[in-house]
């Protein structure tokens, strides 16, 4: 083989290897993966309205790997110790700490929700927070729950407990824990009078472990998407999307919440409103216990 012929060999291998490098470097490179990322997710959203669901338009699908940190919490009798406080009522209390409580005399409500206004406003809530939850006659700790939403379809507030995350040095940052374990929900009448609630109650959340990378909002609408059983039905418009926590070990003495992204939808066929959590984690459909009194 002469000298020439070995330049060109070597030539042509060094042109083909450079080829290869660059192909490398234009896969890894934030402009393609961004393309990908949004390839994907117009996809997943293309799937999803396919099947006739509706996005509101308050909710915002992104690639962004939000970060939150692990919360424990111990166990507590705060329901049990302070139920002697309540007046007006008749109450129970479960082994696992959940108070059922009904009015002697359902409560007037100084809001505008009713058979006209199947919605309930900041400022309806507001009220309800200032004259009814904040009363120690009527609730337990119950200043302490701040995130809510109405069900029309079971004339019910939920309530719920929130992980406050702020810092001096960060922004306002309130987590809700979504999972049914530290929730009021208040039941109201025909008349939307409050008759009656059920109360979970945690005390005292704090850190665990520096925050953790969470997966994205359109990753979490994948985990559904992707499911051979989805839990997102075929009628649904979905009306929210948020972090949450919910709790994932439960031991005698203390217990963990797990970062979650929590979705609210409301079925169109059937007018009800419901919610599924996909852990922020592990990637997967997180299945929650009812919060009931039995």
């Amino acid at each position: 083989m002469d000298f020439k012929r070995i330049q060109i060999l070597l030539l042509v291998f060094f042109v083909m290897f450079d080829i290869y490098l660059f192909y490398l470097l234009s896969e890894k490179s934030p402009f393609n993966q961004t393309s990908h990322n949004a390839t994907a997710q117009v996809n997943t959203l293309q799937e999803i309205r396919s099947r006739g669901i509706v996005l509101s338009e308050r909710v915002h699908i992104n690639d962004e790997h939000p970060e939150l940190p692990i919360i424990k919490v111990d166990s507590n009798d705060e329901l049990k110790e302070a139920s002697e406080q309540l007046e007006n009522q008749s109450f129970s209390l479960t082994p696992e700490g959940v108070l059922t409580s009904r009015f002697t005399h359902p409560l007037d409500l100084d809001i505008s929700l009713g058979e006209d206004n199947k919605i309930l406003s900041q400022k309806d809530f507001t009220w309800i927070w200032e004259h009814i939850l904040s009363n120690p006659k009527y609730f337990i700790q119950g200043a302490k729950y701040l995130n809510h939403w109405y069900s029309p379809q079971d004339n019910m507030i939920s309530v719920r407990m929130v992980v406050d995350l702020s810092t001096e040095n960060s922004d306002n940052q309130v987590i809700p824990i979504s999972d049914g374990t530290a929730e009021l929900r208040l039941l109201l009448d025909d008349d939307y009078r409050l008759q009656s609630y059920i109360q979970s109650f945690q005390a005292n959340p704090r850190v665990l472990e520096a925050p953790k990378r969470l997966i994205s909002s359109h990753e979490a609408l994948e985990v559904i998407q992707n499911r051979i059983d989805t839990t997102l039905p075929n009628d649904s418009t979905i009306i929210s999307m948020s972090l949450s926590y919910y709790q994932s070990v439960n031991t005698q003495n203390f217990k963990i919440y797990t970062p979650a992204w929590e979705i609210i939808y409301f079925r169109r066929e059937s007018s009800q409103t419901q919610s599924i959590l996909v852990d922020a984690l592990r990637g997967k459909v997180v299945e929650v216990k009812s919060l009931t009194s039995n």
